[in-house]
């Protein structure tokens, strides 16, 4: 019976609100607050996510082409990464203990569908990685192999010839769809498969209506993150220290204002 009752649940039709530009900096301020809470945890997650960047960028130091495509796939993957950071605001909300070794097992709560998303986002991102390389060899075959083995002769050869540009516009172009897609499903998903016992589909559902009820306050909210992770990325990856619990924190109250409590 119980295993009935969840699920005729899993499918049920959640309502969403309306949102204003102004609530943003609030999710922000929220965020920021989420930090201060739990310093050490959203630290040593913000740590984990630098460690990462920098590896990637040692890794690709001799293909500054395949640091942009990852760079650009690790933002992909940002709705599900964020997972841990999402379930210590959840415990915070209810004033259970936050502890960073329980939230890292926060795929407890949900396993098969956020598996199942963790899925879909990793196809994603591989289709992406597959865009970009085929993009690169289009716009920059011609370009010789030692211009394309360092940051420095990587932009010099962006910035000095229409192909680059070309290259450019294409290679954002085709980010940018993909980038659409990972935000529209995830701006509510993850947060409400992690909250509720809910089927994927009606995460994915409410996560698009969501988006569609406030798309000029979610473009807005889409450009802010881009901002700031793009920002925390510069500095060999140091502001992602900050810039991915802030986030993750903010995205987190961004799906309470959007979606009707249970």
């Amino acid at each position: 019976m119980q295993n009935l009752l969840n699920v005729d649940q899993s499918f049920t039709h959640y309502a969403v609100r309306q949102v204003e530009f102004a609530d943003i900096p609030k999710w922000l301020r929220q965020g920021a607050a989420d930090i201060k809470a739990n310093p050490w945890s959203s630290l040593l997650y913000g740590i984990i996510f630098t460690l990462v960047g920098g590896s990637m960028s040692i890794l690709s130091a001799n293909n500054p082409g395949f640091f942009m495509a990852t760079a650009a796939g690790f933002m992909l993957l940002g709705p599900f990464l964020a997972l841990g950071l999402y379930d210590l605001s959840l415990r915070r909300e209810h004033g259970e203990p936050v502890n960073f070794l329980q939230s890292t097992l926060a795929l407890k709560r949900n396993p098969v569908n956020l598996t199942l998303y963790a899925a879909v986002l990793g196809v994603l991102m591989l289709l992406w990685l597959r865009m970009s390389t085929i993009v690169l060899d289009v716009f920059l075959q011609e370009t010789a192999a030692a211009e394309l083995h360092s940051y420095f002769g990587f932009m010099a050869a962006l910035l000095g010839s229409k192909m680059g540009w070309l290259f450019t516009l294409s290679f954002m172009s085709v980010g940018l769809m993909f980038a659409l897609v990972s935000f529209v499903t995830g701006v509510a998903t993850v947060p409400m498969l992690l909250e509720r016992k809910v089927s994927l589909v009606t995460a994915l559902n409410t996560s698009i209506r969501a988006i569609l009820t406030n798309w000029k306050v979610m473009l807005a909210w889409a450009a802010s993150i881009a901002l700031i992770i793009g920002a925390g990325l510069l500095p060999f990856s140091l502001g992602l220290i900050i810039a991915m619990p802030l986030v993750s924190y903010a995205s987190w109250h961004a799906y309470r204002a959007m979606v009707e409590p249970v």
